[in-house]
């Protein structure tokens, strides 16, 4: 046979998540005494290994802000004005580090009005602000039966500055008020602390300056934005389907010597192109790992070229393994449906897992709900999506189209509510996986993994099977 067959006959697999399975190990501790925390890059420290992939129905601020204050981060999309993505990341740089609720009502509202919007919210005490945002007092309850006009009856109160939170925090759950306004250096009201916010467990991830943590993605060609976001955002991810390209090496080397925040480059699906970036960049300080895995690229199908998430992580981390520099974090990118694949991704070598279609349909993601029938959605797309595209080249010029061919799909996914109840049940899951496989943490999770390989009946098998649910 000839050296074209050999390349048939000698082609490695490309395992996928579905292709194999963990198997258990010796436990020593309980799953909730198991610890999460890890790095997204070089010098950026997550509590927990979850991102939120720069899309446009995904990673706006408030999906920052969310999962910052869970130990997590966001990476804000590029698909808008570069002032516009700067204001978002500076919305969650700015954000006080703890759960607060967008609750206030005017002073020009009618009492009545104001009766029925606190009744419905469950609150006895509101902040009040004028037209312009600023702080005036708070409206209660039982003061607004005889009046006309909410301004008629504010009653002074303290409000708290971004760095008393935690001291608002503390006097809400002593009982001390039963809300607190919560205003940025010019008086304006951010949002307002309620027993729900004081009660939620958060463990936010914070730099060095005690703020929370957030990502922007950037073109390696749009300089301008780069400049913009250096220094402001923490980590800047490159967000291109294919980072082992000579243009995009060539662009990144020149930029890379004066960031001062850390760069993430991708995607990537080989050793070779994280061995050929390396050797190229200055100061790559992580990996994003994964080509044509997610739920809603279609780039496997259209061309025919693929690097699935597992099998991909796993060539990156060995390569690094190879140079020495396994302090290079890898965030494994596409196809994570669950806690199940994001362990085997950590298993495999990633540090972190990006997870796009598991955050858009929560409250907090940017995309409007949709209600068909007696079920609600949200809608979520590609960034190779004819909508994503078209969006991208009307307003930014250094979207090169270098393809002429759609690779994402549009569609709904279900509302999934609060994007901190979906996070608590990632971490709990995640956290369970380790305990199976006897892992108490991460990097522990590296070496004592096991992987089976499973064949077609076995995916079955492994799930719910022979009922009617």
């Amino acid at each position: 046979m000839g050296s074209f067959y050999d390349k048939l006959a000698k082609a490695p697999q490309a395992f996928t998540f579905e292709d194999l399975i963990l198997l258990p190990g010796l436990a020593e501790i309980e799953p909730w005494q198991v610890r999460l925390e890890t790095k997204f890059s070089v010098n950026l420290e997550l509590k927990i290994p979850f991102a939120a992939a720069p899309m446009d129905t995904v990673s706006e601020w408030q999906v920052g802000v969310a999962l910052a204050l869970k130990g997590g981060i966001a990476v804000i999309h590029r698909n808008m004005p570069r002032e516009e993505q700067l204001e978002h990341v500076r919305r969650v740089k700015e954000h006080p580090p703890l759960k607060i609720t967008n609750v206030y009502l005017e002073a020009n509202v009618s009492c009545q009005a104001a009766r029925e919007y606190m009744r419905e919210l469950g609150l006895r005490t509101v902040p009040v602000v004028d037209r312009g945002g600023k702080f005036v007092g708070y409206a209660v309850y039982g003061l607004l039966e005889n009046c006309k006009m909410v301004a008629e009856a504010v009653k002074p109160g303290k409000a708290y500055s971004v760095e008393e939170a935690l001291k608002a925090r503390k006097a809400v759950l002593n009982g001390e008020v039963d809300v607190a306004a919560i205003l940025d250096s010019k008086g304006l009201l951010i949002g307002t602390l309620t027993v729900a916010d004081a009660l939620e467990d958060i463990n936010p991830a914070l730099d060095k300056s005690g703020r929370l943590v957030v990502g922007a993605a950037i073109s390696p060609f749009d300089v301008e934005r780069i400049k913009m976001l250096d220094g402001v955002a923490d980590v800047l991810v490159v967000d291109v389907a294919h980072a082992h390209n000579r243009n995009v090496i060539e662009s990144l080397k020149k930029v890379s010597k004066e960031l001062t925040s850390d760069l993430v480059v991708g995607n990537i699906g080989s050793g070779e192109a994280a061995k050929d970036i390396l050797a190229s960049i200055e100061n790559v300080a992580g990996f994003r790992v994964g080509i044509a895995s997610g739920s809603i690229c279609k780039t496997g199908e259209v061309v025919g070229v693929a690097a699935p998430t597992l099998y991909a992580v796993a060539l990156v981390r060995d390569a690094l393994e190879e140079l020495g520099a396994t302090n290079i974090p890898i965030i494994a990118d596409g196809g994570i449906k669950g806690a199940g694949d994001a362990v085997k991704a950590l298993a495999a070598g990633a540090w972190a897992v990006m997870c796009g279609r598991l955050f858009a349909g929560t409250d907090e993601a940017p995309a409007p709900l949709v209600r068909i029938g007696d079920k609600v959605y949200k809608p979520y797309r590609g960034m190779a999506s004819r909508g994503a595209l078209e969006k991208r080249w009307a307003m930014d010029r250094y979207s090169r189209r270098a393809k002429k061919v759609e690779e994402g799909v549009e569609g709904l996914v279900e509302y999934r509510g609060s994007i901190y109840r979906v996070i608590d049940e990632l971490v709990e899951a995640l956290k369970a996986a380790l305990g199976y496989v006897g892992a108490k943490s991460i990097p522990e999770l590296w070496r004592k993994a096991r992987f089976a390989k499973l064949s077609p009946r076995g995916v079955q098998e492994i799930r719910p099977h022979s009922i009617h649910i």
